[in-house]
């Protein structure tokens, strides 16, 4: 999840024509009267597009990615995400080399189109270009890593192999001086802002120093640090994480050189009781990283490790995100813990009542019932929620009543994924407890998902397998039962 390079693309940064073609259209800055914006982000793609999915991430202590699936195929082109705070979508192919990352903030109306790219004489993809409707920031700069991918694909700073993957080849350094000379371009044709021409210089570098770093600790040979030429107390770029990522790798290479993998909680330790060359906020700020990583990589370890954050930490700003953490956890705990919930209890967002299966199929008797099982996690669950969509509207709702059952372990994760796909304020979308020892679990014998569970209109099961929303099958089943 963590480990996202940006590296675009562009044909020929010195060929105006070419560049007028790839940079594309500039969005004019207008001052006008400052409008509160509206606490959601909206995603659409080019209706052209058949199939487009990307990770999705609403909340930074989010464990996992929601995946986004829009397109034709996916009967979906656009989703409204509700959100106060900035959100990022992040995907690519690290058999290509190549990885994108957006960020967008509250009120942004974001429009996603593809654009093919030759890799060489038989590979081609369609890497994702992205248009802020209502923004400030220009089409290059929401595209610098496409564009630079595309360079760095032409002047061979990327070498994608005709026949295996493991033949690619990267070349840090040109790729660094690459990015150098776009920025510059960009910068002379007034087409990205002095803010994002200086940030991303910087960011370049730390980048290619790290690769640096990585190179000398892969092959064991000795780097001198002071070439690199960055400030390892930079309190500047303390809130940078390109810049803790370097110090991170720096880290490894200066104390766990003959170790291949060393655990996030060790290198915590190690920076907490040892003398380093990082000063006191460097140290904190880093400590707060390797944290972070626990929570995702070591989760049983985090209790402990919080104790020991917050032992040495003074930093209001540290204490009040991991409180807001813990304060979530307990949530969750206390809305799907065997002691607050009984077992097979379902629950939903807008009333909280706890009902069993058996009540729930019982208040629509005379109706034909869909069950579906699915979860947050479940990429093909995800996929069908656009069908079953479909199938209410084909459907009266005095015909066929869906209901939704989420197996999620956590809460959180299942009131966002509900949010997405406009499930919060269905009533008969639950939240089972305690599933895996559930009657529903033992007696349907569920132990994949997505599975679908058809009852006819006396209640009784008619298909304990029912077909996927997406199957025509499913649609001749039910009309056959109303």
């Amino acid at each position: 999840m963590k480990n996202i390079l940006l590296t675009f693309l562009l044909i020929s940064i010195f060929s105006c024509k070419e560049k007028k073609e790839e940079i594309g259209p500039e969005i004019s800055i207008i001052k006008e009267k400052k409008i509160e914006k509206r606490n959601e982000v909206f995603i659409s793609i080019n209706d052209t597009i058949k199939s487009f999915e990307t990770n999705l991430f609403v909340d930074e202590m989010q464990d996992k990615p929601d995946i986004l699936y829009l397109g034709q195929k996916k009967n979906k082109t656009s989703v409204t995400i509700p959100t106060q705070n900035t959100i990022k979508i992040l995907g690519g192919a690290p058999w290509f080399s190549f990885f994108y990352e957006l960020e967008l903030e509250k009120g942004d109306s974001l429009l996603i189109d593809v654009r093919k790219v030759n890799l060489n004489k038989s590979k081609q993809i369609e890497y994702p270009t992205f248009t802020i409707l209502n923004s400030t920031k220009t089409w290059s700069e929401n595209n610098f890593d496409y564009l630079l991918y595309k360079y760095n694909i032409n002047t061979k700073a990327i070498v994608i192999d005709e026949n295996k993957f493991q033949n690619n080849k990267y070349d840090s350094e040109k790729v660094y001086l690459n990015s150098i000379k776009l920025l510059d371009s960009l910068k002379a044709n007034n087409s990205i802002s002095n803010k994002f021409y200086s940030a991303n210089r910087i960011n370049q570098k730390l980048k290619f120093a790290s690769s640096k770093i990585k190179e000398a600790k892969n092959q064991k040979t000795e780097i001198d640090i002071e070439n690199l030429e960055i400030d390892l107390n930079d309190e500047k770029l303390i809130a940078n994480n390109e810049y803790i990522s370097f110090l991170r790798t720096l880290i490894l290479y200066k104390y766990f050189n003959k170790d291949k993998r060393v655990l996030n909680s060790v290198q915590f330790d190690f920076i907490n009781d040892n003398e380093t060359f990082l000063n006191k906020n460097t140290k904190l700020t880093l400590l707060d990283s390797y944290l972070k990583s626990i929570y995702f990589i070591e989760k049983s370890k985090f209790d402990k490790y919080l104790t020991k954050f917050n032992t040495v930490n003074k930093n209001e700003e540290f204490k009040n995100k991991w409180q807001l953490v813990i304060d979530k956890q307990n949530i969750n705990s206390k809305k799907l813990n065997a002691t607050n919930r009984n077992v097979g209890t379902l629950t939903n967002l807008i009333d909280d009542n706890e009902l069993t299966f058996e009540e729930v199929l019982l208040k629509h008797k005379g109706k034909v019932v869909l069950v579906d099982f699915w979860a947050s996690w479940c990429a093909p669950c995800r996929k069908e929620m656009p069908f079953l969509k479909d199938l209410k509207l084909k459907f009266n709702e005095t015909e066929l009543k869906i209901i939704e059952i989420s197996i999620d372990k956590d809460y959180s994760a299942w009131v966002r994924a509900s949010k997405l796909e406009n499930l919060s304020n269905e009533i008969d979308n639950y939240i089972i407890s305690n599933w895996e020892k559930s009657n529903l679990y033992k007696n349907y014998n569920i132990k994949t998902i997505p599975r679908y569970l058809l009852f006819g209109k006396n209640g009784k099961i008619i298909d304990e397998n029912a077909p996927r929303p997406s199957e025509r099958e499913l649609i001749e089943l039910i009309k056959a039962s109303i």
